[in-house]
């Protein structure tokens, strides 16, 4: 670049920084009160979906617990009720793994 190529850039780059600064800082502002409006109506969306995912557990739980008994009445009264029930201890001499073993190791 020649020096007299220079002489006539400084001016036309000083007139872009005072005029352009102020439009940059406007758009950085207005950018930034954007998102935090965005952010705003997402921690939003997220509570009341929260809430509404909550009332729908609390409905399932008292559904369930509502239908509780009358399973209980229908599996007892089932020819099949032993299949519910939980296994008998295992008697000693049978094949099978012990809770005696379970904390010895091998050397």
């Amino acid at each position: 670049m020649t020096p007299a190529m220079l002489e006539t850039l400084i001016p036309i780059v000083a007139i872009l920084a005072t005029f352009g600064c102020p439009v940059a800082l406007v758009f950085v502002w207005k950018w930034f009160k954007l998102k935090d409006k965005e952010l705003q109506v997402d921690s939003e969306i997220r509570r009341t979906t929260g809430q509404a995912l909550e009332s729908r557990v609390q409905r399932l739980e008292s559904i369930i617990l509502a239908l509780d008994s009358d399973l209980r009445a229908k599996i007892a009264s089932s020819p099949r009720s032993e299949l519910y029930e939980s296994p008998a201890p295992q008697q000693a001499g049978l094949p099978g793994p012990s809770l005696e073993d379970r904390g010895k190791t091998r050397e």
